[in-house]
């Protein structure tokens, strides 16, 4: 709804940002419908619920997000698959993981919010030759995206297997963009 509320606006007052994909050797639609979904709920839906084995994936899929074009691929991929292993080499105490889940209950609101509004932001990637009214109009830019992460978050915590229909949710969701860039 807010794209065809906001985005019509932008484009008349010239503030309309250009979207913009980076070339790589994947194929776009792979990238699309099953990489960035995936990527996107490991980093955003998948600590919601907070487990040590949710939280170090969470640590490692934001680790390569900060470095991707910082450092090369494969020793961030590397370093990435560290972090993820870590907890299954028992090398978190015990009293760690308990702080961990009680600092997790009591900021939820914040945490739940915080995904959200972070999922919204990240897709300001989306775009290229960014000014700094686009970063000001953000809010308006991204609101369908902001939207979903609300929408996926609450998913993701009511459902037992929250996590894979997020993904779902996600691959759905992307499918006709990928259909019209096809066309």
């Amino acid at each position: 709804m807010s794209t065809l509320l906001f985005l019509p606006l932008l484009k008349l007052l010239n503030l309309f940002p250009k979207f913009g994909l980076s070339h790589s050797n994947i194929p776009l639609s792979f990238k699309v419908l099953v990489l960035i979904p995936l990527f996107e709920e490991i980093i955003f839906r998948l600590p919601l619920r907070f487990s040590k084995q949710n939280f170090f994936l969470f640590l490692a899929g934001f680790n390569f997000l900060i470095f991707y074009h910082t450092y090369d691929t494969r020793i961030l991929s590397i370093v990435s698959c560290i972090i993820a292993i870590i907890p299954y080499l028992k090398l978190i105490s015990e009293p760690f993981d308990i702080r961990m889940k009680l600092i997790w209950e009591k900021h939820f609101f914040l945490l739940f919010y915080g995904f959200a509004f972070g999922f919204g932001l990240i897709h300001m990637s989306n775009f290229v030759n960014l000014n700094f009214e686009h970063y000001l109009l953000f809010p308006f830019i991204v609101s369908n995206q902001i939207a979903m992460g609300l929408i996926f978050g609450y998913v993701r915590v009511t459902n037992k297997n929250g996590f894979i229909l997020c993904v779902l949710l996600h691959i759905i969701i992307n499918f006709p963009f990928i259909l019209i860039a096809h066309l």
